[in-house]
């Protein structure tokens, strides 16, 4: 989808959500969505917020659009005359930064140019044999391509973020591995010791893709500090084969599987 056309489909948006405000029922009662409307109006806040994601990856008008939304309905569960202003003003603020900024979603096009839904990127520690399991995994089971960095010819890279930040703009989603091999004890207390890199990866790809387009695999018996809560976590007993369902459900979720492939 090209700037222009997003900003047309946004125009449309901000019509719609124009002419619903408008016939808005004004009774002694109250203020009324018009007949029919509500149903419209749902639709097009669900349609809003699909094509900010899409337009810009993750950005703040998609969240603000959803928290007035979410807000913006009356005693009965009928849209209120305020919510249907607020998403409206929503979606007048985008377009008025779109367009004096058109490079906002040129910059998201090119981005999307260079990936390939197919690749995963695996984020590993220190157990070998675990990140070599959910490589085959992504790769036979869920008929994807793992990239491993370590696995990856330098291409002419001379520093090792400078290679990751090459393969990993290849990625729509990353799968991160830990095990007890990765903790530390210092005394009664155990925390996770993570590489460098690998809590520089993580962050990469939460700040590239959101919080939803990482997972973490943990061994039971490893602690994870709160830096990771808000991602995806997943815990297996001996083998990462124990949650495979469900690592193909979060994957078809966040669309890099769809269910036919799956």
């Amino acid at each position: 989808m090209n700037p222009d056309t997003v900003i047309a489909e946004l125009e449309r948006y901000e019509a719609e959500l124009a002419r619903i405000l408008r016939s808005f029922k004004r009774t002694s009662s109250g203020i009324y969505i018009g007949d029919g409307d509500d149903p419209l109006y749902r639709q097009y806040a669900r349609e809003l917020v699909d094509l900010f994601n899409d337009a810009l990856g993750p950005n703040v008008y998609s969240k603000q659009l959803s928290s007035e939304y979410s807000s913006g309905f009356g005693m009965y569960g009928t849209p209120s005359f305020k919510g249907v202003e607020n998403v409206l003003s929503v979606v007048k603020a985008s377009l008025t930064r779109l367009r004096r900024s058109p490079e906002l979603l040129a910059k998201k096009q090119s981005q999307d140019a260079l990936r390939h839904r197919e690749n995963i990127f695996i984020i590993h520690g220190r157990d070998e044999a675990k990140w070599r399991e959910l490589k085959d995994i992504v790769k036979s089971e869920f008929r994807l391509n793992p990239i491993v960095l370590m696995e990856q010819p330098d291409a002419g890279c001379k520093t090792v973020i400078e290679k990751f930040e090459k393969y990993a703009q290849t990625c729509t989603y990353a799968i991160a591995v830990f095990t007890p091999d990765d903790e530390v004890k210092s005394g009664s207390d155990a925390y996770l010791q993570a590489r460098p890199n690998v809590i520089y990866e993580l962050g990469w790809f939460c700040g590239s893709l959101g919080r939803g387009g990482a997972m973490l695999l943990l061994k039971e018996g490893t602690d994870m500090f709160s830096d990771f809560g808000g991602i995806i976590q997943k815990r297996f007993k001996q083998n990462i084969s124990e949650r495979v369902i469900e690592i193909r459900r979060d994957l078809e979720a966040a669309g890099v599987l769809s269910p036919a492939e799956a």
